[in-house]
């Protein structure tokens, strides 16, 4: 039997009644990342424990956020160990853990979790999801392949939001390890959201007086108005936790240097609901939201955005994939 959570693992083996321990626990410190939901099974002679990990960063095989949790493994020639980690076997999923178990059923493998892909489907709100397991039986010893992910349809509908073919960067790269840079632009505006729904620059300390964040295509684009989602646990004027910042503006890069866009309205800066602006189109292959730190003048609070969308006079098809890699720039400030 194996329990565990928050980094901690440990293991016993049972006597025949299957509830007298047997023994001293052993604690399992081998298998990278481990974060919890341990599942031990056996195949073809090799004890494999899967379980969640979220050794997070920006390189990392598994989450580039914390509270996004992957499936990882490891395997052992013994139940109770020694245990070698071997890598990633699924992806992180619409919601924030993917708890799973491996079961055979009819000459075949198959992995069960959960997400968030059901209607009104949440981090906390999930429903059940059920892909076949298939293995490398060339390597020693053999390997569980990259699950592929059964994913809800992609919706068709042509969109005049470009952000969602855009590549991203910010100001305070790299991100914090609580926040997602892709969180910008996956069409998501949860109503209690975790830090990876989010773009932000909290550390614990702000000392930010402003900050920004950039989508770049790679061929220019004609825009001509904007919508962010805006999200604070603080009032604007506070400085401290994160709050709507007290003004924001958008730019745009015309190979020469970055412009202030000429808006027909004025910005507005809204919690809880999209604040927007319509401007005179530019066509560009950079654009920036350049945000300004709420602050009760000793010091400053930190943002976050839940999503940022840039809108077009012409309509595109959506992007078949939304696994857009993070933005190098070669647009300069």
């Amino acid at each position: 039997m194996y329990w565990g959570t928050f980094g901690r693992l440990k293991g016993i083996e049972l006597e025949k009644d299957m509830k007298t321990p047997k023994g001293t626990p052993v604690d399992v410190s081998a298998l990278t990342g481990f974060f919890e939901a341990p599942w031990i099974f056996k195949r073809k002679g090799v004890y494999y424990m899967a379980y969640a990990a979220n050794n997070a960063g920006p390189d990392s095989p598994c989450t580039e956020a914390v509270y996004h949790a992957c499936q990882s493994y490891g395997t052992a020639s013994s139940p109770l160990g020694p245990w070698t980690y071997r890598g990633v076997f699924l992806d992180p999923v619409t919601s924030a853990t993917s708890h799973a178990g491996l079961v055979p059923f009819k000459d075949k493998w198959y992995l069960a979790y959960h997400n968030a892909d059901a209607k009104d489907g949440s981090h906390f709100r999930r429903s059940v999801a059920v892909d076949e397991v298939f293995w490398d039986d060339t390597a020693s010893p053999p390997a569980i392949k990259k699950v592929i992910q059964t994913r809800p349809p992609v919706d068709a509908t042509p969109t005049n939001n470009v952000a969602l073919s855009a590549r991203i960067t910010a100001s305070n790269m790299p991100l914090p390890v609580q926040f997602r840079l892709r969180a910008l632009n996956d069409e998501k505006t949860p109503p209690a959201p975790l830090p990876p729904d989010m773009w932000g620059n909290w550390t614990g300390r702000n000392d930010a007086p402003t900050g920004w964040i950039e989508y770049q295509w790679d061929k220019p684009v004609t825009v001509d108005a904007t919508k962010i989602y805006f999200w604070g646990d603080q009032p604007t004027g506070a400085g401290a936790g994160v709050a709507v910042p007290k003004a924001w503006h958008i730019e745009y890069w015309d190979e020469a240097e970055w412009r202030t866009v000429n808006p027909t309205g004025p910005y507005t800066t809204l919690s809880g609901d999209y604040s927007q602006v319509s401007f005179k189109p530019v066509t560009t292959r950079c654009v920036r939201a350049v945000m300004d730190a709420s602050t009760d003048t000793k010091s400053y609070a930190a943002f976050g955005v839940l999503e940022w969308q840039i809108l077009s006079p012409d309509k595109i098809m959506r992007p078949i994939s939304t696994s857009l890699l993070n933005a190098t720039s070669d647009c300069t400030r």
